[in-house]
């Protein structure tokens, strides 16, 4: 394929700060659990100057791979090594954190679970960056036995070569940018986060860019609601070394600061710490986090156990999964987005304090088609420029000074509009010499409706909030088109999230006299589950018409079943695909065979084929006796039953020729063992207990 013009300009201009980022798909990385800006200074490092892979390039990539990057199933495997006394080098993210009660410093390398290994002086004084963002490189580490005097074993780093950045002349980057028009750029920056430009439409590439302004400006606090699958995580997990990304349970000693380690968190360590499916974050039951969150987020600083005010610029940003309709818009559009938050994350005075509300909802989703196949800056290098651009104050002038609102009287809604047309600015002018019309199309209006949208969202929460519609001096198509939105009061709201709120306000009416908090949240928690259980039920219909959704099922809920989870899925499929490493044991078999009974081959054959595994040659040939019988059974209710043992496996999956893909969490053991085989559960799945998990189901056909 031809050079597009913007490709042309970066190869003769950046050089070798560019990279081919379709190589990162060709170079044989495989599994291997590396952000994409390490990938792409390895393959820069064996490519040169051609920007293609040869086979000796190629085949100079795969021996370092080898070498220095194991894989996660090898790590009990490198442990062994050390205690054997051998040297291990490896390529791993390292970190080093400070315990001041013990008066110690501690190595952390993720690849082997281990927190509690040691470093020399030396290597931290040469790295300082292993005291705050961690630092990829390639380290030899020894292992010293437990002696009398030291009673735990201990891994040392003996020497330490972090990768290399090329320098980064940031003047002549700004000033290199009026040789691009602002299409040419605009494809170079989404090419340069990994993105196949020719996919989006114009829009589309600037919501793909806002996603980057939490990097470029201090204090930038971003939300994206969107479905799964459209790529949310993807930018900041593979972007920069300046970002931290985690899930599941946040803490405030792992988010602001360890008061029993008097050690700081993430917030003071990096340019933007991502929390991701925000919409499973559970609060403290202290309340701690949020108050943090509020203190931080207005001003900057905050203060927890001895660590007395600290103040820090990191953007937070969070990403949560939503429910979209037919018509790809938001289920609880109408009533608010938040509503399906976490309570302390709907609280409207935290909402308030975030700059931005993208509509991710409005991306597409992530295809075999969606990965760059053009030049780009390669990830190391996008990611340090755009952490140099973050402390130039000067962009923010050059927005005060040329920007012109209308209806934007609220001191919030003028900095976060600001705020958001500074990073735009950065990022697509960092010449800063944009004509007034582009000014306003590629910054201000982009803020703006950013900001507008979290505006409206407090408006659905709470009527306090005055709705207002703001204007530019070069308003867009959705200025011109917005709607006032309108408060909906909880008990006007229809289906079980009303009766949930009633029945938690029932919990809390009732007379519980002192009993502790935690008694009141286990009773919050029970009504919840018991409703959720009822909400999934109602979908589960099995003569519903397919749709793409996600269900969550909650531990303990009743109600499910095969039929009711993939029957109006596998109807009309002639041909479906399991993989599912784990369809061996009996039950498991069993599981399997009643899936298959779900399956309609009255009036045409069915061919059904299983991709799953074995821990041996042995177990093999014994599960491959038991399939045999069972192709020879279902062969008589119509259906044409083979298999095959694939040990590289790890996913479940459920395709089929009609159209669906299926991703069962737990495959299709999502069943507690029961209390007793002779019960009904035994013959009706309905009266079973599930276990958690989640099913998503997608179209892949129109």
């Amino acid at each position: 394929m031809a050079m597009e013009s913007f490709e042309i300009k970066a190869r003769d201009y950046f050089g070798e700060i560019v990279i081919n980022k379709s190589l990162i798909h060709k170079a044989g990385f495989g599994s291997r659990a590396i952000p994409t800006y390490v990938a792409e200074w390895i393959i820069a490092h064996f490519v040169g100057d051609d920007m293609e892979l040869n086979e000796e390039s190629r085949g100079k990539i795969a021996r370092f791979v080898q070498k220095y990057i194991p894989s996660k199933g090898e790590k009990e495997a490198i442990k062994n090594d050390l205690f054997e006394q051998r040297e291990v080098q490896m390529l791993d993210n390292y970190s080093v954190s400070v315990n001041l009660v013990k008066g110690d410093r501690y190595l952390n390398i993720p690849l082997l679970d281990e927190n509690q290994g040691h470093i020399s002086p030396q290597i931290i004084q040469d790295n300082e960056m292993l005291l705050s963002s961690g630092l990829w490189g390639v380290g030899t580490l020894f292992y010293i036995p437990p002696t009398e005097e030291n009673k735990k074993g201990q891994i040392w780093l003996k020497e330490f070569k972090p990768f290399q950045l090329a320098n980064v002349d940031i003047e002549y980057f700004c000033e290199t940018r009026s040789i691009f028009s602002t299409e040419e750029w605009l494809n170079l920056i989404v090419s340069s986060m990994g993105f196949n430009h020719r996919l989006y439409t114009e829009r589309q590439k600037c919501l793909l860019v806002c996603r980057l302004i939490p990097l470029v400006e201090p204090r930038y606090n971003l939300v994206e609601p969107a479905p799964k699958g459209t790529g949310k995580s993807f930018v900041f997990d593979n972007m920069s070394r300046y970002v931290a990304v985690r899930s599941g349970a946040i803490s405030p000693a792992v988010l602001f600061f360890h008061d029993g380690r008097k050690t700081p968190g993430l917030i003071t360590r990096y340019d933007c710490v991502v929390i991701d499916e925000a919409q499973k974050v559970k609060a403290d039951p202290s309340g701690e986090l949020t108050a943090l969150l509020k203190s931080y987020l207005e001003s900057g600083r905050f203060g927890r156990g001895a660590s007395g005010t600290i103040s820090a610029d990191a953007g937070l940003v969070l990403l949560a999964n939503i429910d979209i309709d037919e018509k790809r818009r938001p289920v609880n559009e109408e009533i608010g987005l938040f509503r399906s938050f976490p309570n302390f994350l709907r609280e409207t005075a935290f909402i308030d304090r975030f700059s931005g509300l993208l509509p991710g909802w409005e991306l597409p989703r992530i295809s075999k088609e969606t990965p760059s196949n053009s030049l780009g800056f390669k990830g190391d290098i996008f990611g340090e420029i755009l952490h140099l651009l973050r402390s130039d104050i000067s962009y923010r002038d050059y927005v005060k000074m040329n920007i012109e609102l209308f209806h934007c009287e609220d001191m919030r809604d003028a900095k976060a509009i600001e705020a958001g047309a500074s990073g735009m600015l950065k990022i697509l002018f960092p010449n800063k010499q944009p004509s007034e019309e582009e000014f306003y199309k590629f910054c201000v209006n982009p803020a703006l409706e950013l900001r507008q949208r979290v505006r409206d969202e407090l408006c659905k929460l709470d009527r306090e909030y005055v709705p207002v519609t703001i204007h530019s001096k070069w308003p867009d198509d959705f200025q011109k088109n917005h709607k006032l939105p309108v408060f909906t009061p909880p008990d006007e709201i229809e289906g079980e999230e009303n009766l949930l709120n009633n029945k938690f306000e029932n919990v809390l009416d009732e007379d519980i006299g002192i009993q502790e908090e935690n008694k009141v949240e286990e009773r919050i928690i029970q009504i919840y589950t018991e409703l959720q259980a009822k909400e999934v039920a109602s979908l589960l219909d099995e003569k519903r018409e397919p749709k793409e959704l996600t269900i969550i099922i909650e531990e303990g809920a009743k109600g499910i079943s095969y039929k009711r989870l993939f029957s109006p899925y596998l109807r009309r499929a002639k041909n479906i695909r399991v993989v599912d490493p784990y369809i061996r044991l009996d039950y498991q078999i069993k599981n399997f065979i009643a899936f298959c009974g779900v399956i309609d081959s009255a009036a045409n054959r069915v061919a059904v084929k299983l991709v799953t595994s074995a821990e041996n040659k042995s177990f093999e040939e014994e599960v491959s006796l038991k399939f045999e019988e069972m192709k020879k059974s279902l062969a008589q209710e119509g259906i044409d039953f083979s298999y095959e043992f694939d040990d590289k496996i790890h996913d479940r999956l459920i395709e089929t020729d009609s159209g669906w893909r299926i991703k069962p969490g737990r495959g299709l053991d999502i069943f507690q063992k029961p209390k007793t085989w002779y019960g009904f559960e035994e013959l009706d799945q309905t009266k079973r207990k599930c276990r958690a998990t989640e099913i998503d189901y997608i179209k892949i056909l129109s």
